[in-house]
């Protein structure tokens, strides 16, 4: 009951019950509530305050009362709810640290993400290549097998300049994608030039000068396997630098806005360096798969280098048996 000199207003649950166009008369004697035995029940509270309440304040003080009148008063944000994860509705928290980066660190996630562009492009061209390369290798190995006496009768090109071209609708054979093929091809050619020469075998001199081509057709073929790995070592050893290099920017861009406001507020700091580590974030993303991709293709081309020089010196062993000098060079 709210009285302001005019007029007596009765609100019940916060709502207004019934009014009365009259003024509170004054006490000079204590209040007595249900002295006389006219009120029967329980009181659970009573407030008495000296001046007139709105019906906003008494609409509160209702909702406030009972057992749930905390949650009545306050309620949490369905979006505020939603926003709390990392990847709830508008990203979350990842969303708030997104905002949170610098220029420079934009510039060096940019860098860092040519450098992902780059790598993963090295790393898969390379794997499908040496899928082809394994394949093409076993297919000639199990051909190299059956050869006897004639150690050129592989040379699919020693055919080709003697009938002239082959024909164009013929799909090339997978073993040519073999480095092993290649160096193979070097050795055939070295035999049928110094056959061609009139020599009756392959001398000693000779077998070392094949040798050497062989040699040199193997340091060809490993430069062609290992090209464009330097990209993938300049990720693995330079993404988590640049990385670092971002977050340490950013924390000293962080600290100077701080010494220029003159205030340490943890709220306003802690987007910022969370934000910087971002950028480590990133060059340990760039680096990581890298790595693993690095070790993989490096075991693969390892494996293909050692067929190649067991490959070399069985050519060489099978050279000095099947073509001896007949005489003196």
């Amino acid at each position: 009951m709210v009285s302001d000199g005019s007029k007596i207003t009765l609100y019940v649950d916060g709502a207004e019950a019934a009014t009365l166009s009259a003024a509170l008369p004054a006490s000079g004697t204590p209040l007595v509530i249900g002295g006389d035995g006219s009120i029967t029940g329980e009181l659970d509270e009573l407030e008495i305050s000296r001046i007139a309440r709105s019906a906003g304040y008494i609409k509160l003080q209702a909702l406030g009362q009972g057992p749930d009148g905390a949650s009545k008063l306050i309620k949490e944000d369905a979006d505020e709810t939603h926003q709390a994860g990392w990847f709830s509705g508008g990203f979350g928290l990842f969303g708030t640290l997104i905002k949170s980066v610098t220029i420079d660190g934009w510039v060096v996630i940019g860098v860092l993400a040519i450098m992902a562009v780059v790598t993963w492009i090295v790393m898969v061209t390379k794997f499908f290549a040496l899928l082809k390369i394994e394949k093409g290798t076993a297919q000639f190995i199990e051909e190299w097998s059956h050869v006897s006496s004639d150690l050129t009768a592989l040379d699919d090109e020693k055919e080709v300049k003697k009938i002239g071209t082959k024909e164009e609708d013929e799909e090339p054979d997978a073993l040519h994608d073999s480095p092993i093929y290649r160096i193979y091809h070097i050795g055939s050619e070295e035999i049928e030039k110094r056959l061609r020469a009139g020599k009756k075998g392959i001398g000693s001199r000779a077998l070392q000068a094949i040798r050497a081509s062989l040699d040199g057709g193997m340091a060809r073929e490993s430069q062609r396997l290992n090209a464009h790995m330097v990209f993938l070592t300049i990720a693995i050893a330079g993404g988590p630098f640049m990385g670092l290099l971002g977050t340490v920017i950013g924390v000293m861009i962080t600290f100077a806005e701080i010494a220029a406001s003159g205030e340490v507020n943890i709220n306003a700091i802690a987007p910022g360096i969370a934000a910087a580590l971002i950028a480590t974030v990133a060059g340990l993303v760039v680096a990581i798969p890298a790595l693993f991709g690095y070790n993989y293709l490096v075991s693969k081309i390892k494996e293909v280098t050692v067929t190649s020089q067991v490959f070399i010196d069985e050519f060489v062993t099978k050279m000095a048996e099947f073509y001896p000098p007949k005489d003196k060079e």
